[in-house]
């Protein structure tokens, strides 16, 4: 059930060096979440957030969703 996206945006003229991870999961309260984790490629330091989901179609979904519109920022898939 653990499927997971990654995706980099890499400009050198910008400086920019970023990664952005999505992950659909089970989770202890709801049936599934998606999870966002995103931050900087250079070093440890990440940002989370978790969105809920009630079933597993909609959670891949939503991921599909956060998916498209980084890509449409930029992002490539790793």
């Amino acid at each position: 059930m653990n499927t997971h996206t990654i995706l980099m945006r890499i400009d050198p003229i910008r400086r920019m060096d970023r990664r952005y991870t999505v992950y659909v999961q089970p989770t202890l309260l709801d049936p599934v979440a998606v999870v966002c984790v995103w931050g900087s490629r250079r070093s440890s330091y990440q940002r989370l957030q978790v969105h809920d989901a009630t079933t597993l179609e909609e959670a891949q979904r939503m991921a599909e969703k956060i998916v498209r519109a980084k890509i449409q920022r930029g992002y490539i898939p790793a």
